[in-house]
């Protein structure tokens, strides 16, 4: 098995569009009609959920003239939330066949298929043609993935000049990872956190450059605590998230954004 089978295996655990949907009837709601805040963040499985995506899309400048590709869109919730609340244009791609079709029924549940929309398939190797979008966003996926170099050479040849790289990953701030599992992996088989210089690193080397590096670890900590205190994110083991929180107060990894610019 590959390492970008193993990544969608790990992925592909459960049904997780029966449960949102659940969770969507049994707040009284109607699964087949509803608006992206009524999931309540839990279709966004990055650290700040819904919040943090206002925070990164608003930093990267994302607005309603916005083309954006969504580098790993998991199951839609971050490209709705950019449609919906930014009126962005957002195309997102995503290794996890399961992940593909949830996205693709909840943005049609959610009426937003005419801005957001997904394609199965490997980040390394985007289906789209050069200088397709104004902006690339990638949030929480680069812990998966061990070639940077090539998703950001990728990412600059479908941005535009002048278009923006937003990252928001959790990353190594020094030592060694050995504490396993963790919310996107279950050993380091498929585990590729590194720190923020080698992010920078390669996104210079693909012809970006860095304009802001932003670290929230205390708003990390407080919202993986409210998570644990709470049962956690649908389909995340809750080992998983006490492991991160103590990475997070051990000051083994943090969650960064980085913002970078194509000239």
């Amino acid at each position: 098995m590959s390492t970008e089978e193993s990544v969608a295996a790990h992925y592909s655990r459960g049904n997780v569009e029966d449960a949102l949907l659940g969770m969507i009837k049994a707040a009284g709601g109607n699964p087949d009609s509803f608006a992206p805040a009524d999931l309540r963040g839990a279709d966004q499985l990055h650290i700040g959920g819904a919040a943090a995506t206002t925070r990164v899309a608003t930093r990267a400048g994302i607005n309603a003239g916005s083309h954006v590709v969504d580098l790993g869109s998991g199951t839609g919730g971050v490209a709705r939330h950019l449609a919906h609340d930014f009126g962005a244009t957002v195309h997102g791609v995503d290794l996890t066949p399961q992940f593909v079709t949830a996205a693709r029924s909840l943005t049609e549940r959610t009426g937003l298929s005419n801005l957001a929309t997904f394609s199965q398939g490997s980040i390394l190797s985007l289906p789209f043609g050069d200088n397709s979008f104004d902006v690339a966003l990638m949030v929480h996926v680069g812990m998966n993935i061990q070639d940077k170099d090539r998703v950001f050479a990728e990412a600059a040849r479908v941005v535009r000049p002048g278009g923006i790289m937003a990252v928001y990953d959790v990353m190594l701030m020094g030592g060694e990872v050995e504490q396993y599992p963790l919310p996107w992996a279950a050993t380091p088989a498929t585990s590729f956190v590194q720190p923020p210089l080698a992010y920078s690193d390669a996104l210079a080397q693909a012809g970006f450059e860095v304009d802001q590096e932003v670290k929230p670890l205390a708003e990390g900590i407080e919202f993986l605590e409210k998570a644990i205190s709470s049962g956690g994110p649908v389909g995340v083991d809750s080992s998983a998230l006490k492991n991160l929180i103590a990475a997070f107060r051990s000051g083994l990894l943090a969650p960064v954004e980085i913002y970078s610019h194509l000239p």
